[in-house]
C-alpha cells in the first residue's frame, strides 16, 4: 500500500494542481463578471473590453483541460489584462466612500502604527 502511494504521489500532485488552477480560474472569471457590472467597465475603451473578452474566452477554453501550465498561463494573462479595470473599480469605491467628506471627516480606520507620533495627512 505504501509503495502504491509513492507510485501515485506524482499523479495525485498533478491532479491537485489542475483542480486548484481550475478553482482559481473560476474565481477570476466570477470577479470579471462582477467587474462587467460596475461603472468602471464603461470607462474602459472598446479595444480594452475586446482584449479582455479574448483573454476570458481563452481561459474558459483551457479551464476544462488537464493542462496545469496552460490554465495557469491563461489566469496570469487575464489577471494582467484586467489590472486597469481593477484600478478603476478601486478608484470608484474609494471615491464613493469619501464623497462629500474632507480628509478630517473621512473614516480611514486605525491606519498604520509606528513607534513615533504620526502627523495627519
Amino acid at each position: 500500500m505504501i509503495l502504491d502511494s509513492f507510485d501515485n504521489a506524482e499523479m495525485d500532485f498533478r491532479r491537485r494542481q489542475v483542480i486548484e488552477a481550475r478553482n482559481e480560474a473560476a474565481t477570476i472569471l466570477a470577479a470579471l463578471e462582477k467587474g462587467k457590472k460596475s461603472a468602471a467597465w464603461g470607462q474602459l475603451t472598446t479595444d480594452e473590453r475586446r482584449q479582455i473578452a479574448k483573454m476570458e474566452k481563452a481561459l474558459v477554453a483551457v479551464k476544462a483541460e488537464d493542462d496545469y501550465a496552460a490554465i495557469r498561463k491563461a489566469i496570469d494573462v487575464l489577471n494582467q489584462g484586467t489590472m486597469r479595470l481593477a484600478e478603476l473599480m478601486m478608484d470608484s469605491a474609494v471615491s464613493t466612500a469619501l464623497k462629500g467628506k474632507s480628509m478630517d471627516e473621512a473614516d480611514l480606520g486605525e491606519g498604520p502604527t509606528a513607534p513615533h507620533p504620526m502627523a495627519k495627512a
